[in-house]
């Protein structure tokens, strides 16, 4: 998903959800602000001061070393391995697999009505593929083991997401609790306390909207360095082709965009032969067989709303086509959204009533509004004006989807950022700001999926950046106990 949808259709759930203008929006730009919090802007030295405007001499308050950025980019992160807590806490979360014992249901967790509605859970064979895979590099097998850390949405993590949320949303004192354990989480409450508790519920209730969005657009990827993520040719056929005629050369996906409703073949790359980007950036893609993290190989397309497309997973039985309909898809996200902002709101399930019906309805067309993908036009910019034809109310500050980042898009609270190109100078950071509450909920969310997924031996996160300390104390796994 792109800003699009992670910040004007957050922003419409929000206040289906019953949250009004200005919370709402604060909920959208928190959600959208976890493809932005990177490593290149904020990985420095972090002094935790008082003051809101630069000064010759703050006073600070408490010390950082290590932000928990959330989106890997610039600096170390792109020359380096990728941080698979970071890709599979924000962007991935492992889901393809039985529910462990005390998972909530699908009913316990947002009522029989919408449970009805989604589609099911289903768990993939992530087997599928494995022996043309054999054959064609034997060295990628292996990777098959890690059918567990493929992106579901309905699944067990998920929906204990949604179910922590509610519980953090509605109880003021676990709130506090989760704060007291921050560097200086003694001053952020001294003072406004209730407003601080305040927008860091509603910054926490973004972070995870951001997240179970993911699981419907990025489903069926993972976020490690993993074969899976790769896909056949949409025209191969194990039957009839040679193996050997792969290679890494051109795989091609089928899509539409709903300008017409023919299926049109297209080869994603992220240049020409001779190295030229392409005029197009909507048919960008990672470069085939170089990279093999999320959904790169498929481009822009898992983040088009409007989109339809057929391909076939490395993990699958090439002998079969798998087709994702975004816009089914995206409306599961939007009505999974609304059900959590709702639960927040109100301390009851949502209803899928005229009221409802009627602004799903709005939904699906800002959701499904169609795009020639061929003219050049943004994919994320033409979803960005469908969304605010469907407004009745627009959000307190509006973005522009084409900008990474608008200014408004940015949370506020950097006082002054550090001028070195090395992550070794030092950021001043207001301590009651929604920036730094950001990064206490951004901390609190992954240390969550780190001890859920360890706790269920899932999987065990490898990466220096997971296991170093960020703002809080190893004491919170005794909130997940």
């Amino acid at each position: 998903m792109d800003q699009d949808f992670h910040f004007y259709g957050t922003y419409h759930s929000a206040l289906c959800g019953g949250f009004n203008k200005d919370d709402a929006t604060l909920i959208a730009k928190a959600a959208n602000f976890i493809d932005f919090f990177s490593e290149s802007t904020y990985a420095s030295y972090w002094s935790l001061v008082s003051d809101t405007q630069k000064s010759a001499k703050y006073n600070v308050v408490a010390k950082m070393d290590n932000p928990r950025y959330t989106y890997q980019g610039g600096l170390l992160g792109t020359m380096g391995e990728p941080e698979d807590g970071l890709w599979c806490s924000y962007h991935f979360i492992p889901g393809n697999y039985n529910d462990p014992a005390g998972t909530p249901s699908r009913e316990e967790t947002h009522g029989a009505e919408v449970a009805n509605y989604l589609p099911k859970f289903i768990k993939r064979d992530t087997f599928g593929g494995e022996q043309i895979l054999r054959k064609y590099n034997a060295s990628k097998v292996k990777d098959l083991q890690y059918g567990k850390m493929l992106n579901r949405p309905q699944s067990a993590l998920s929906r204990r997401l949604v179910q922590d949320a509610v519980l953090c949303a509605t109880d003021d004192d676990r709130l506090e609790k989760i704060i007291s354990l921050a560097i200086g989480g003694a001053e952020v409450l001294k003072d406004n306390r209730a407003d601080v508790l305040r927008r860091f519920r509603l910054i926490l209730l973004g972070v995870r909207a951001h997240v179970i969005a993911d699981t419907w657009a990025h489903q069926d990827h993972c976020g490690l360095d993993n074969v899976m993520n790769t896909y056949w040719d949409a025209d191969y056929d194990p039957d009839s082709w040679e193996w050997s005629k792969m290679g890494y050369g051109p795989q091609a996906i089928y899509y539409m965009d709903g300008s017409s409703k023919n299926w049109n073949r297209k080869v994603l790359k992220s240049s020409d032969t001779k190295g030229v980007p392409f005029a197009n950036p909507n048919f960008e893609a990672a470069p085939s067989g170089t990279s093999y993290l999320g959904h790169g190989w498929l481009g822009h397309f898992p983040d088009y709303s409007f989109a339809k497309f057929r391909y076939k997973p490395c993990w699958s039985n090439p002998k079969q086509m798998v087709e994702r309909d975004n816009p089914k898809e995206y409306e599961s996200a939007w009505l999974e959204l609304t059900s959590l902002f709702c639960q927040v709101k109100t301390g009851r399930k949502l209803q899928l009533d005229d009221r409802i019906k009627d602004e799903m309805s709005k939904a699906r067309q800002a959701i499904e509004a169609p795009c020639d993908l061929t003219k050049g036009t943004s994919g994320r910019k033409s979803s960005e004006l469908a969304w605010k034809r469907i407004l009745t109310e627009k959000p307190s500050s509006e973005i522009n989807v084409d900008l990474e980042p608008d200014t408004h898009a940015v949370l506020e609270g950097m006082v002054q950022i550090s001028t070195e190109i090395h992550r070794f100078g030092t950021n001043y950071v207001n301590i009651q700001s929604d920036l730094y509450l950001f990064q206490i909920a951004a901390d609190y969310h992954f240390q969550f999926v780190k001890h859920y997924v360890q706790a269920n031996d899932i999987y065990h996160f490898t990466s220096s950046w997971s296991r170093q300390r960020s703002t809080l104390s190893d004491a919170i796994v005794n909130l997940f106990e």
